[in-house]
């Protein structure tokens, strides 16, 4: 929690200084790799929290599924042939709105899975010209790696509602990076990873999500994002 505070206004070229300072060197540490804490309702854990399960994708024992789908890494608009149901209202619901919105480079950024013609505009303000700034008609849903999680209603309906769920998740480091060849490939992501991020969810905002046996967050950050391939 401490350092995606301490990161969620940096740029790019700001959070990557950090670690020519062996000192100051963030990248290793919890909460690095999660999606902007602006974004996302991060919150710290009560005092008296109770952790009814723990849950991590690839995990043999893991009462509902948690995985990083490859079909929905990278931008995805909201008319994108291949998303699950809700898609659109479960993402804002979880991850509200993407950190770029409408930009129009992101179009080519899709999901290789998800592609499709995304028409694009003047930007509003600017006369439609050779020279003129594009934007997306298509709302951006999401721009990361989305974690799913799928089938918690057996744990939800056997617990309280300030109940939390913990989510371990790790960090693919090839697909996380700054290189976007990973990123924007077909290739499953690696669940063995080290590096690991800790998110809990809590009972009742899972009860209120529009599909509380399926949710989707966009919840780690790729590089790409900030550094500017993308936007």
């Amino acid at each position: 929690m401490a350092t995606a505070i301490a990161i969620k206004d940096l740029s790019h070229y700001d959070r990557i200084t950090l670690s020519d300072d062996p000192n100051t060197d963030l990248s290793q540490s919890p909460g690095y790799f999660l999606k902007n804490a602006n974004k996302l309702k991060l919150a710290t854990l009560p005092t008296n929290h109770r952790v009814i399960a723990s849950l991590a994708p690839g995990r043999a024992d893991n009462i509902a599924d948690v995985s990083m789908p490859v079909h929905l890494r990278g931008c995805i608009f909201e008319r994108a042939p291949n998303l699950p149901p809700q898609y659109a209202q479960i993402m804002t619901y979880w991850s509200g709105e993407a950190v770029n919105l409408d930009d129009s480079r992101a179009v080519h950024f899709q999901s290789p899975l998800n592609e499709y013609m995304v028409e694009l505009r003047p930007a509003q303000g600017r006369v439609e010209d050779a020279y003129s700034e594009m934007a997306a008609c298509d709302r951006l849903l999401s721009e990361g790696i989305v974690v799913a999680i799928t089938g918690l209603m057996q744990l939800c309906n056997s617990a309280l509602p300030t109940d939390f769920i913990e989510i371990v998740l790790p960090v693919d480091l090839d697909i996380a990076g700054i290189e976007p060849d990973a990123f924007r490939s077909s290739r499953s992501y690696n669940v063995d990873d080290e590096q690991l991020e800790k998110v809990y969810l809590r009972i009742v905002d899972i009860m209120r999500s529009p599909n509380p046996d399926a949710i989707y967050i966009d919840l780690i950050r790729n590089e790409l994002i900030d550094y500017g391939y993308v936007y």
